[in-house]
């Protein structure tokens, strides 16, 4: 059995200082991308479980950051999600918490629409738009180029407007929407 090597007490220290401002900055954020995801009452216990595998390889890390906590979210959330599954009355998975970008569109009918699309549109959706990542910070939480997330996000905004149009929005506000959504980040 391979242990690791004992390390400086100092460098404990020092590292336990710095996890521990890292931790603070990033709490809050890393609580509303799983309270998005999940049940309230999973929260607690994921958001633990990506800070103890944060911990145990912020050493290694060579550059700890927001998007590497959100990708070790992922992880923890879809184990949570696999874990719910299982159980035979899984409760209801809180969906878009709206940042409205034009008020006078109906929250409703654009969940509607979000709901029709897939996972993988949403979560990209969600990075770009309500965790405000940068494209090369939501590629490295998906595991993907920029480039690949550029063709992701254009065929993802392709498929929302297409629902959009399903739901019954008005060309107006269906046009309004398409220039906000095609101006975003």
């Amino acid at each position: 059995m391979s242990r690791e090597p004992r390390r400086n007490p100092d460098h404990a220290r020092k590292d336990l200082a710095a996890f521990e401002f890292f931790y603070r900055t990033n709490y809050q954020s890393v609580s509303r991308y799983v309270l998005r995801r999940l049940p309230l009452d999973s929260h607690d216990d994921v958001v633990a479980s990506v800070f103890v595998v944060a911990w145990r390889k912020f050493h290694s890390c060579v550059n700890p950051s927001l998007p590497w906590l959100y990708r070790i979210a992922s992880f923890e959330v879809a184990h949570e999600r696999r874990r719910l599954a299982r159980r035979p009355n899984m409760d209801s998975v809180r969906d878009w918490d709206i940042v409205s970008v034009q008020p006078s569109l109906d929250d409703n009918d654009l969940g509607v629409s979000f709901r029709q699309l897939s996972t993988s549109d949403v979560e990209l959706l969600r990075l770009l738009f309500v965790e405000e990542l940068s494209r090369e910070d939501a590629a490295m939480v998906l595991g993907c180029t920029t480039g690949a997330l550029n063709v992701r996000l254009h065929r993802a905004r392709t498929r929302l407007i297409d629902t959009m149009h399903r739901v019954s929005w008005t060309p107006v506000d269906i046009e309004t929407m398409t220039e906000d959504i095609k101006e975003a980040p």
